[in-house]
């Protein structure tokens, strides 16, 4: 039950409570963001998720302290963790992230935000039935569990954030009848920085620039 596997969480240094108090929402939910539903079930595994991050039938409720290996879909998901401004064709940018996908099989979503600084981020999760959660490429917290998701199952704190830009990456899975999920990233203070270009757009500026190069050197040329 999600009972005992909010005890175990405890126990391993998580902190499950309910919503979070913070002030300030850095990341909601059906915010926009980007998705890639091209996995399906590769990442499924057998007893009690051994051999796959997620079981094909196992409701037992576990936590997973080391990150999953994600090798089997490394081609689907690319190098979403160590470089996200440059994702693969199978990311989608959506203005909100379904909140449901097909039985059986995960899905990767990731949220980009940017700020100044913030202080006291709290990470809050609910999932039906399964997630595993980055933060910058940085592993921060897996677990599943029997049950319909609830918003605030799964507190993680994470501290103050630098200036910069970030990226949440979450992996989801469900083996029910019925799926979706919960996020609420919050701050005590946060400061917004400027609007940062999205991943795909900056592959867009970046031919853009190469061809004015291209075209300023062969005016170049022209003039001699």
């Amino acid at each position: 039950m999600k009972n005992a596997f909010r005890l175990c969480a405890l126990m391993a240094g998580l902190v499950i409570t309910g919503a979070a108090d913070a002030a300030t929402v850095l990341v909601k939910t059906n915010d926009p963001g980007f998705y890639n539903n091209s996995i399906g079930t590769v990442l499924n595994g057998t007893n009690g998720g051994e051999t796959g991050p997620f079981p094909v039938s196992d409701d037992a409720s576990r936590s997973f302290p080391n990150a999953p290996d994600l090798s089997a879909a490394g081609a689907i998901l690319g190098n979403w963790l160590g470089d996200p401004l440059h994702l693969n064709s199978n990311w989608r940018f959506l203005s909100a992230i379904p909140n449901s996908w097909a039985v059986g099989t995960e899905v990767a979503v990731m949220y980009q935000f940017n700020t100044l600084g913030a202080t006291n981020v709290n990470a809050s999760f609910g999932v039906d039935n399964g997630i595993f959660v980055w933060l910058d490429g940085r592993y921060l917290f897996g677990a599943r569990g029997p049950g319909s998701f609830v918003p605030g199952e799964y507190v993680v704190p994470v501290g103050d954030l630098a200036a910069g830009t970030h990226f949440l990456q979450l992996l989801l899975e469900d083996h029910g009848s019925i799926n979706g999920y919960d996020v609420n990233i919050t701050a005590d203070t946060f400061i917004p920085g400027p609007a940062v270009p999205e991943p795909t757009s900056l592959v867009l500026l970046g031919l853009g620039l190469a061809g004015a190069g291209i075209y300023a050197a062969r005016r170049a040329i022209a003039s001699t």
